[in-house]
């Protein structure tokens, strides 16, 4: 240590004198820095503002305009009169049938070109058994149109198959008006499907033509989704549109769909429905390519985020600078698997996450402007606001790098400090360096407590000195180092706590739990409870080994608990053979009677899947019923929840009705659900009082 590091505080001070002759220079240059950084701020400001607006108003405009121009096409007799006709040449399909070399072709495309499609752009090994067509018809059309299409490339130049079927000349008419007119306006795709969700046609013939969007594969995609909007609500003037979701008919490639009513007079039969195009989503987000021109400068972009922190349009360095993109989103963490799909599609939609301060502030409802580190990892100026289109919302962000837009003012900051250096005196230099002594234990203790502040407790300061401030830091290098200590020891308590109570608790009842609440129960009015036995487990135990059994069994329930996920259902336990659920207990719900019993049906379409997958004979016993029921953590020092109540040994009792895969529901399921099911009574099982129904 030099004799300067042993000196008093006062001694350092006087030092400080030497430097006034810098104040005049050093002021000037603040004020002037700090001027060009506000122009340059607020002109930024104004221009991202007003990108962010224009790119709204176009984005809500192309909308906008699909919307009215599926309504248009909705409202014209050819849509009315293409799906009165192709209905019934479809339904003449089903008694024809493909030829031996013909069903092994069928099997050929989808092994060997559709899932290797379909697995670069999805995660997940898909099944071929889970996409091969099952009706005669689905299989006819689709081996003709799609798998024999002469134009594998673009299968809708193929006008009829040639097959001779009435279907085929009903098709030929059809399809020279809407392939025209999907091509131009640059629709993917055009569909028309009847009123139970059969796509009568469609023009780019994906697998999706000729099945049942309702049913099998298709259930729950966003075509399905644009389908079931239409034909729940009934109205001629009805438009809805779906968000973007790896659509997997079309090969997992990002889809959306507007979709709208067709009406024959009066009566409801099918729906039309617009494939959107996400390339012109791209097209108005990028400004087709012309960054500079319209004031993004070198790192400006716009861009859309959706409720997943997802990207709906993709990112403008894919397009510009591809290797630097993918370096820069490795650089920030971003897996492999998910930089090889972006590779793959070369697009980020649905790929790239977004989760920066703009993107979630826009996702929140928020509109505004704001500093942060954008998806890249790079500090920019963003300007986001929300934008609806449909039933769902998404944020639009403008961003350009602050680099960039204080480039000028970095610039003017070296140019004084080399006129500044070429202006001091000898004895300003020396003075300069004796203040820069003096004030770098300083500046290393604020940036200290600011690494502290923002979450880093591990922060360590050098000792230079042996007079106050080297006393002051030994203090505070001790005092960060037992916060860092008690900072460790209360997350790790705290994370390990957390987690085991959430595998055993509800979210609600654990944080009651956690707030100090010791009695934890509740009584819930009206809930639906549904009890099932799963048929032939004990046999499937016997004659398979424990580890085959009990990994065929999770697969099961896994099934089952992701169904019972999508129809909002909570799952009580499983034990076994054992499956019991509740709806409306945590969040209550008007319709909970109606979810389970869509539930149960979903149930009984896992176990005929998975028979048919695994060659096994598993049954379900199902019993379903509404009513009051009781709820509470059970024990103090291992929890349990659990539910009980008169309507849990009601659905227990009514399961065991006889009758395999059968949904049997009590007198006030029934009556609440009737007119929207087919129910027919079943005979008493010696409990007049009790009397059961089945869902047929």
């Amino acid at each position: 240590m030099t004799v300067f590091s042993k000196l008093g505080i006062q001694s350092k001070l006087l030092a400080l004198v030497l430097a006034v002759s810098l104040f005049t220079l050093l002021l000037t240059g603040f004020v002037s820095y700090s001027s060009s950084r506000q122009a340059l701020m607020a002109a930024a400001d104004a221009q991202l503002v007003g990108l962010r607006n224009s790119r709204a108003q176009a984005i809500e405009s192309y909308f906008k305009g699909l919307k009215a121009h599926a309504l248009t096409l909705g409202y014209q007799q050819m849509a009315v009169n293409a799906i009165n006709s192709l209905g019934p040449a479809i339904n003449s399909l089903n008694s024809s049938q493909i030829t031996a070399e013909q069903a092994e072709r069928l099997r050929n495309f989808y092994a060997k070109d559709f899932l290797p499609k379909l697995k670069k752009n999805i995660e997940g090994d898909p099944a071929l058994a889970t996409y091969l067509p099952i009706s005669a018809a689905d299989k006819y059309l689709t081996y003709h149109y799609t798998v024999a299409n002469p134009y594998p490339k673009n299968r809708a130049q193929l006008l009829k198959a040639g097959d001779g079927s009435e279907y085929s000349e009903l098709h030929g008419a059809v399809h020279k008006r809407f392939r025209v007119i999907a091509e131009e306006f640059g629709y993917p795709d055009l569909y028309l499907i009847d009123a139970k969700g059969n796509v009568l046609y469609s023009v780019a013939k994906k697998i999706d033509f000729g099945g049942n969007i309702t049913d099998g594969p298709f259930a729950g995609s966003s075509l399905d989704k644009a389908f079931e909007m239409a034909r729940q609500s009934r109205d001629p003037d009805f438009v809805g549109i779906t968000d973007f979701e790896n659509y997997k008919p079309g090969y997992g490639v990002p889809s959306a769909f507007v979709s709208t009513t067709v009406f024959d007079k009066d009566k409801f039969i099918g729906v039309l429905v617009l494939e959107v195009p996400s390339q012109r989503i791209d097209q108005i987000m990028n400004v087709d390519k012309r960054w500079q021109q319209v004031g993004l400068g070198e790192s400006g972009e716009t861009y859309l985020v959706g409720q997943d922190q997802r990207m709906r349009s993709s990112s403008r360095f894919l397009f510009q600078d591809p290797k630097g993109y993918y370096k820069a989103l490795e650089a920030q963490g971003v897996a492999a698997k998910q930089l090889g799909l972006i590779k793959s599609a070369q697009s980020s939609i649905l790929i790239q996450q977004v989760k920066s301060k703009g993107a979630l502030a826009a996702l929140a409802g928020k509109a505004g402007l704001a500093s942060y580190n954008d998806y890249r990892g790079v500090a920019v100026l963003g300007a986001y606001a929300p934008i609806k289109l449909g039933d769902f919302d998404w944020a639009l962000v403008a961003e350009i790098d602050q680099a960039e837009i204080f480039s000028g003012v970095h610039t003017l900051t070296r140019n004084m400090l080399i006129t500044a250096a070429i202006m001091m005196p000898l004895i300003t230099l020396v003075s300069g360096a004796v203040a820069k002594t003096f004030l770098t234990p300083i500046r290393r203790l604020i940036a200290g407590t600011h690494e502290i502040e923002r979450g880093n407790s591990e922060v360590q300061i050098p000792v230079g000195s042996q007079d106050e401030f080297g006393e002051l830091t030994q203090s505070f290098n001790a005092m960060a180092k037992a916060l860092h200590g008690k900072e460790q020891a209360i997350q790790a308590h705290m994370q390990e706590n957390d987690r085991l109570l959430l595998t055993i608790l509800p979210p609600g009842a654990a944080e009651r739990l956690k707030s100090g609440e010791q009695d934890i129960s509740d009584s819930f009015p009206n809930v639906t409870v549904l009890y099932v036995n799963v048929d032939g487990v004990d046999s499937l135990s016997a004659s398979l080994s424990e580890g085959h059994a009990y990994q065929l069994l999770n697969q099961l329930n896994e099934a089952f608990d992701e169904a019972a996920e999508r129809f909002s259902v909570e799952k009580i336990r499983s034990m076994g053979s054992i499956y019991v659920a509740v709806c409306g207990l945590s969040i209550p719900r008007v319709d909970h009677a109606k979810r389970m019993v869509d539930f149960a049906l979903a149930m009984i379409n896992i176990i005929r899947r998975f028979n048919r997958k695994e060659g096994l004979n598993l049954g379900l016993d199902i019993g379903i019923h509404s009513g009051p029921v009781s709820a509470g953590v059970v024990g103090k020092t291992r929890f349990n929840y659990e539910v009980w109540g008169e309507t849990m040994n009601i659905a227990k009792q009514i399961h065991e009705s006889p009758g395999q895969n059968q949904i049997h529901v009590s007198q006030s399921v029934y009556e609440a659900l009737q007119g929207l099911y087919s129910f027919e009574p079943v005979a008493e099982q010696g409990n007049a009082e009790l009397p059961i129904w089945r869902v047929s």
